[in-house]
């Protein structure tokens, strides 16, 4: 069977505020996300570490004050992502979709999307940088697992 990938872009961020645009399948989400309290795309980078490495884990998308939270979760050689909504950070979440797939379905979009947002220029005042050795970790640990699957 011949899943579809994951799509996912990360724009131009701006004041704060990150547009994100999500499609799988026939499933098509848009949202601009906050830096506030927390950047999201450090919290998917991380998120990315630990489900690689079996841990569930999630990101929140703030949108001040409702917000999206991206749910990953490993179970063996397959990938999957519960997206849900809440009202507020201690509203009840609402099941949004969720996506399952291998690695390369999901979890190497996700990556390359993170990788191609950290290639663009922007100005720190529009959104705070990543550090550096996190943006490393993630690489390595990306290019253990490739490489693992293909010997498999």
């Amino acid at each position: 069977m011949n899943r579809e990938k994951l799509k996912i872009e990360l724009g131009a961020p701006e004041h704060g505020w990150l547009p994100v645009n999500l499609a799988f399948e026939n499933f098509d989400l848009q949202f601009e996300a906050s830096d506030v309290p927390a950047n999201p795309v450090d919290q998917l980078i991380t998120s990315l570490r630990n489900v690689i490495k079996g841990i569930k884990t999630e990101v929140w998308w703030h949108l001040e004050p409702q917000g999206y939270y991206f749910e990953f979760e490993r179970i063996g050689n397959e990938y999957s992502i519960g997206i849900y909504f809440a009202n507020s950070d201690i509203s009840d979440r609402r099941k949004v979709f969720v996506l399952t797939g291998s690695f390369n379905s999901l979890i190497l979009p996700i990556y390359r999307a993170i990788l191609k947002f950290i290639d663009k220029s922007y100005e720190e005042i529009n959104w705070p940088k990543t550090h550096k050795s996190e943006i490393e970790k993630l690489i390595k640990l990306v290019k253990e697992t490739k490489t693992t699957q293909n010997n498999v």
